[in-house]
C-alpha cells in the first residue's frame, strides 16, 4: 500500500495536479485537474487563466501561450484539449471555449504585430479572437486578428480564418482564405 493512500481526498486530488501546476506557474488561474504534458512555455506580461481538466500535450512538440502586454488575456475554457506545436497569443484577448480542440501547429492570434508593407515597429490594432464551445480546430490551422469560430463548429486543417469569414455554430470552414462548407 503506497504511503499516501489514508490522506484525505482533497490532499490526493492537490498532489496529483502539483507537476501541472508547476509547469503553468506563471499563469494567473489554473483549474483543477489540468494534465500538462511535455514543454509549456507561457510568457509575457498579461494574464492566462485555463479551466478544469484542461489538456496540454506538449509532449513531442512545445505549447506556447503568450500574453504579451500587462493587460492582455488568454481564456482556455474546462475540458479544452491543446496538441503540440500550438500556439495562442494575445495582445488584448483570445478566448478558448469549454470542450474545444486545437489542432497541433495551430495558431491563434489578435494582432498581425506588424504591417506587411511599410513601418514595421507600428503594431496595428487588435481585435479579440473568440472560440465558442466544442469547436475543433485542425491542425496547422490560423485563426487571426478579430476571427470567431461559433458553438460546435470545424475549422479543417491549414484553414486560414480571418475577421471577414465568421464561422457560425455549427458551421464547417476550410481553405486559404477560408471559404464556409
Amino acid at each position: 500500500m503506497s504511503s499516501h493512500t489514508n490522506a484525505p481526498p482533497s490532499l490526493l486530488g492537490f498532489f496529483s495536479d502539483v507537476p501541472a501546476r508547476w509547469t503553468l506557474r506563471r499563469c494567473a488561474a489554473v483549474g483543477r485537474g489540468v494534465r500538462a504534458r511535455g514543454r509549456i512555455w507561457v510568457h509575457g506580461r498579461g494574464r492566462v487563466h485555463i479551466g478544469d481538466g484542461v489538456v496540454l500535450d506538449g509532449a513531442h512538440h512545445p505549447i506556447e501561450l503568450h500574453a504579451l502586454e500587462s493587460g492582455s488575456e488568454i481564456w482556455i475554457g474546462d475540458g479544452v484539449h491543446i496538441s503540440g506545436g500550438a500556439s495562442i497569443e494575445a495582445v488584448v484577448s483570445v478566448r478558448v471555449g469549454a470542450r474545444s480542440r486545437i489542432g497541433s501547429f495551430s495558431r491563434l492570434m489578435d494582432n498581425h504585430f506588424h504591417p506587411l508593407v511599410g513601418d514595421r515597429h507600428f503594431r496595428p490594432p487588435s481585435a479579440p479572437v473568440v472560440l465558442g464551445e466544442d469547436v475543433d480546430i485542425g491542425a496547422r490551422a490560423i485563426l487571426l486578428a478579430g476571427a470567431r469560430v461559433g458553438d460546435g463548429a470545424t475549422v479543417r486543417p491549414g484553414t486560414v480564418i480571418t475577421r471577414r469569414v465568421q464561422v457560425p455554430e455549427g458551421g464547417k470552414a476550410r481553405g486559404l482564405p477560408a471559404v464556409l462548407e
